[in-house]
């Protein structure tokens, strides 16, 4: 039996509205089951819809998604029950903004860049190029920003959901 949670939209200045972790989707879980493949039971993920509910943001953490840099970020657009992806931005940290500037009629994306040996940890925007979210924060096109204009969908703290269920005990 599968429980479907609910969308809170929370109110941000300047009238922005974020969703938290959109309800469960059979279609999105199964895409990542795939994605992940074997490493599927030690995958954790958070997801969040941009406002206009048409871009899932998926945030994989687990032994391999993750390294000294941070975890991948999947950029994926919500064409019915199906997802494409977009992007995978590969060393990225949370908290994970949906920045007002645009690129190619998209929002960038702000991504906390830190470790691997960067000491001194920033957040960067991430552009789009007209097909797909660049891929690493840490070089050109992604730039460093401060204080840009945003709302974040993905918070720091979020533990993330087990990709694959534990079993039932008894």
């Amino acid at each position: 039996m599968k429980i479907f949670a609910a969308v809170i939209a929370v109110a941000l200045p300047g009238g922005a509205v974020a969703q938290s972790t959109p309800p469960e989707d059979p279609s999105l879980i199964a895409y990542l089951q795939q994605r992940a493949g074997d490493a599927a039971a030690t995958t954790r993920y958070t997801a969040a819809l941009t406002p206009d509910g048409k871009t899932a943001l998926v945030y994989l953490t687990g032994p391999a998604w993750c390294g000294s840099g941070g975890c991948r970020l999947l950029v994926l657009d919500r064409d019915g029950s199906t997802y494409r992806s977009v992007g995978e931005i590969s060393v990225a940290r949370a908290p994970i903004r949906l920045l007002e500037r645009e690129d190619h009629g998209r929002r960038a994306l702000g991504v906390q860049v830190a470790g691997g040996g960067i000491i001194q940890g920033y957040e960067a925007a991430v552009p789009f190029d007209g097909r797909r979210y660049a891929s690493n924060p840490t070089v050109p096109p992604a730039m460093r920003i401060d204080d840009a204009p945003g709302e974040t969908l993905i918070r720091a703290d979020e533990a993330g959901r087990p990709l694959t269920p534990a079993p039932d005990k008894p």
